[in-house]
């Protein structure tokens, strides 16, 4: 059976979890985002949206498109969005546009949660970083907004 992903394209990790027939990568990153409590970490970045679908689910999406290395959300919504989610990719685009959302306190929420589950106090770890690549944006509130790839 041909797979339509490049599978050697994508970090071993993925590539892995994409080839293995025992699981999906939606139900696993689903219940990593349980794990991790990502919800909530949302809330308390103070992620919010007026209408439509819930703020969780473009989000769960956007980390999703980005963990699965797709390289633009215009050929992950043509590949895998209608099958995981009603969201229409402009969803997605605005999202990333706003300036409002406070994506670092997300990623320190994040790996504040990370670290205190897997007391990592006693450790000689003395720093988590989930991903340190900035991508430069343009706007009147972003000086540099990291890239987020959570896993």
């Amino acid at each position: 059976m041909k797979n339509g992903t490049n599978v050697g394209a994508l970090p071993p990790l993925i590539g892995d979890v994409m080839t293995d027939q025992k699981h999906y990568i939606d139900n696993l990153f689903a219940d990593t985002w349980k794990k991790l409590k990502l919800t909530s970490r949302i809330k308390a970045a103070g992620f919010t949206k007026r209408s439509g679908i819930d703020i969780t689910e473009a989000v769960f999406l956007l980390l999703l498109w980005k963990w699965i290395n797709v390289p633009s959300i215009a050929m992950f919504s043509r590949k895998a969005l209608g099958m995981l989610s009603r969201v229409k990719k402009d969803v997605m685009y605005d999202l990333l546009k706003r300036e409002d959302i406070n994506w670092r306190a997300f990623n320190l929420q994040t790996a504040k949660g990370i670290y205190q589950q897997n007391t990592l106090g006693q450790s000689r770890i003395r720093a988590f970083v989930l991903d340190d690549s900035i991508k430069t944006r343009r706007g009147k509130k972003m000086e540099g907004v990291s890239s987020h790839l959570i896993m």
